[in-house]
């Protein structure tokens, strides 16, 4: 069982956003805000919903902007990431700062509305806060929120309280292109194959990006990002995560959008940005709001063939802003045995690693 709402997030306009909630666990406990990724609704995460209790963790797991429960996009939002050339670079990054705001109000409002445990310590231990967690095309929205805590549409009281209670920023699955890198140009993918159907392409896509790959020890020792990328077919030792839902679940979850299939590519630039600037931006960091806050890297080890290299390419970022440092701005985990689902078919292992990186 969980609890449903939605929470204003801008009131001149009145746009919400909807959520589903576990509900507190117990007196005292961690919440973790999960924002899904593309074409897969918030009740993706319910089998997490369902280990609350067990972890001692609040899961609220919000639908974006456009899924069910919560405000659609207007026609001036839609034409910036459907027409490359309509819009400024300005006018990119300050969609995708309203993005993040939203995102923020959302963590501050449900904060205060469900008065969260603020951070603390006991026996020599952190307990109590919030995480944020984006899920592959998620961690666009997440990277915006995080990067735009210094924006002049939140207010000081806001920060405040992010402050006393923001404790980490997980990347679950980032994909290069949601951290505002290309793909190379000979990546296989059905979207961009005029051989394929269009009608077929996004269901290909999503059966895909569900299924398991084997990548070999040298190839991930040796940060082989060519050989990860020429992984198109997929493992035969495990059925696809798509072939795990029932009928009604289904139904529920698959939500395919068509600015979900744009979003990384036409807002590259602010993309990058934002993730510079959530990650390794150290007076950021420092500031009011996020001075408690960590970041996690956290990726499956036989995800879709983009997960890899976004992993090894944060490393290096992580590596050089830190002067030769690793961990300084990012600390990292691999799951042994997972995909890009294994909230779904690996809920106990997700939660056990997601009460990891509270401890």
């Amino acid at each position: 069982m969980y609890n449903t709402g939605e929470i204003v997030v801008d009131e001149a306009s009145n746009t919400v956003l909807s959520f589903i909630d576990s509900g507190a666990p117990s007196d005292s406990y961690e919440t973790i805000i999960l924002v899904h990724g593309n074409s897969f609704n918030n009740a993706i995460f319910k089998r997490l919903i369902s280990l609350s209790t067990n972890y001692n963790i609040r899961i609220v797991a919000l639908n974006r902007r456009g899924y069910a429960g919560s405000t659609p996009y207007t026609s001036f939002e839609k034409s910036i990431f459907s027409d490359e050339q309509a819009h400024s670079n300005e006018a990119k990054h300050q969609f995708l700062e309203q993005r993040g705001v939203e995102i923020l109000r959302f963590i501050d409002a449900f904060i205060q509305q469900f008065n969260l445990p603020a951070i603390s310590h006991s026996e020599g231990k952190q307990v109590g806060g919030v995480a944020l967690l984006g899920w592959s095309l998620g961690i666009v929205f997440t990277l915006a929120a995080i990067a735009n805590v210094d924006s002049k549409l939140i207010s000081d009281e806001t920060r405040e309280r992010l402050g006393s209670h923001l404790r980490t920023h997980i990347l679950l699955e980032p994909a290069v292109i949601t951290i505002g890198s290309n793909l190379p140009d000979d990546f296989w993918t059905p979207a961009g194959d005029p051989r394929i159907p269009a009608s077929a392409r996004v269901p290909l896509f999503l059966h895909l990006i569900t299924c398991y790959y084997d990548y070999s020890k040298e190839t991930i020792l040796a940060c082989d990002k060519a050989s990860v990328f020429s992984t198109v077919a997929p493992s035969p030792l495990r059925i696809p995560t798509l072939f795990n839902f029932t009928d009604e679940e289904r139904e529920e979850i698959v939500t395919p959008l068509p600015q979900d299939m744009r979003f990384s590519h036409v807002l590259q630039d602010p993309l990058r940005k934002w993730y510079s600037k959530a990650c390794y931006d150290e007076e950021l960091r420092s500031s009011t709001a996020l001075k408690n806050m960590k970041v996690w890297h956290i990726l499956g080890d036989s995800s879709y063939p983009f997960i890899w290299p976004a992993y090894w390419l944060v490393q290096e970022d992580d590596l050089r802003a830190g002067n030769g440092e690793s961990g300084k701005f990012v600390q990292f985990k691999v799951m042994q045995g997972c995909n890009h689902f294994m909230h779904w078919d690996e809920p106990d292992k997700t939660m056990a690693t997601l009460r990891d990186v509270f401890s």
